[in-house]
C-alpha cells in the first residue's frame, strides 16, 4: 500500500517534472483547486499534489483530496477506504472508467511503509522510507474523481487514490503491497486523456524493480 508519502512544494514540483519526465506542468489549476506551495508529508484524507491533464489537454497541477469520492455519492465522503486502490479492482465497473479517463500522477521525493507480519504492524514500529536511487521525483500512479454536490451546482471537489500491486523484494521485506511507480518512458501517455484502450494502460502497470529503488528506516 501506500499510507504516507513527502512531497516538494509545487514550484520545485514542476521545474523537478519537466526535467525528469519531459512534461511541461500549467500552474493554472483552473476548476480543481490551487497546489500546496510548500513541502509536505502526506497522510491520508488530507490535500495532496497531483498531476492531471483535463478534457483540454492542460496537464495542471492542481490539489486533490487523497481518499477517492466517486462521483455518485451523495457528500463528499465515502464509507470505503479508498486512497489505494487494487490494481486487480481497476476492471470494476465504478474503477473502469476512471482507468480509462481520468488518470494522475503523485509526484513523490519518497513514499513510506510500516513494516507489517502476518498483515499486522511490528512492535515496536517499523517504517520504511523508499526513493529513487540518486533521488528526485517518482511518478506514482493514480486515479481520480470528480464529485459534484447535488445541492449546489457551483460545488465541484476532485478527489484521488493510489492504485497499488504486488510487491518486488525491496518492498516485501516490509509490506505486502506497493504504490505503482510510473516508468519514465510511460509518464506522457498516462497523462494523455485521448489514450482510451484499457489492455494498453493495465499494461503500464507493472512494478519498479527493486534496483531502482533505495530503502532506509524513518521516523514514524
Amino acid at each position: 500500500m501506500c499510507g504516507s508519502f513527502t512531497q516538494p512544494g509545487d514550484i520545485n514540483i514542476i521545474a523537478d517534472f519537466k526535467a525528469r519526465y519531459g512534461v511541461e506542468v500549467s500552474k493554472d489549476s483552473g476548476d480543481a483547486c490551487r497546489p500546496i506551495s510548500k513541502e509536505i508529508r502526506a497522510t491520508p484524507f488530507r490535500d495532496v499534489n497531483v498531476i492531471y491533464a483535463g478534457s483540454d489537454g492542460v496537464v495542471r497541477l492542481v490539489s486533490m483530496y487523497w481518499q477517492l469520492i466517486h462521483h455518485w455519492n451523495r457528500e463528499f465522503k465515502s464509507r470505503y477506504t479508498c486512497f489505494n486502490i487494487r490494481v486487480d479492482s481497476l476492471d470494476k465497473r465504478h474503477n473502469e472508467p476512471l482507468l480509462r479517463r481520468h488518470r494522475c500522477v503523485i509526484p513523490v521525493s519518497m513514499f513510506f511503509e510500516t513494516r507489517k507480519i502476518g498483515g499486522r504492524p511490528v512492535q515496536p514500529r517499523e517504517s520504511y522510507g523508499f526513493n529513487l536511487k540518486g533521488g528526485g521525483l517518482m511518478a506514482l500512479g493514480g486515479i481520480y474523481s470528480i464529485w459534484h454536490n447535488p445541492e449546489d451546482e457551483e460545488d465541484s471537489r476532485y478527489s484521488c487514490g493510489i492504485i497499488t500491486l504486488e510487491p518486488t523484494e525491496i518492498i516485501a521485506e516490509v509490506h505486502n503491497r506497493m504504490p505503482f511507480v510510473l516508468d519514465a518512458n510511460d509518464v506522457r501517455d498516462w497523462l494523455d486523456p485521448g489514450i482510451t484502450e484499457f489492455d494498453k494502460l493495465m499494461s503500464m502497470i507493472q512494478p519498479i524493480s527493486s534496483d531502482e529503488l533505495e530503502r532506509s528506516r524513518a521516523v514514524c
